[in-house]
């Protein structure tokens, strides 16, 4: 379970930090960690303490719940699948509510074709 955490977690933070246009040297020395430790982070090689993933949230402006699933992931499902789903999931937040419908309409679209 830690690997799929690590997953996904580095997803959301890759995602975040790209969104906020920041590179992994900047975000670094937001947090006083080195971009290596945060390149760990985004690469789930390393899982962050919870006060770098406290003083990730603040640098970000985003809340910490963001950096995690809302629910329960299966063990079988790929590192690469996480990523993807948090990619999307941050992507999903940062629409406007009628950008929003459009998106669930094109998303079942692909999912009935």
């Amino acid at each position: 379970m830690e690997h799929v955490l690590k997953t996904y977690l580095a997803g959301q933070l890759r995602s975040f930090r790209k969104e906020a246009k920041l590179t992994q040297e900047e975000l670094g020395a937001r947090v006083e960690r080195t971009s290596e430790a945060i390149s760990n982070i985004e690469r789930a090689k390393s899982l962050p303490t919870i006060e770098t993933l406290m003083a990730l949230s603040e640098a970000l402006d985003r809340p910490l719940r963001e950096f995690f699933p809302a629910g329960k992931i299966e063990d079988k499902v790929s590192p690469n699948r996480l990523k993807l789903e948090a990619e999307a999931a941050t992507l999903l937040r940062s629409l406007k509510d009628d950008q929003l419908r459009i998106a669930i309409r094109q998303i079942e679209a692909l999912k009935e074709g």
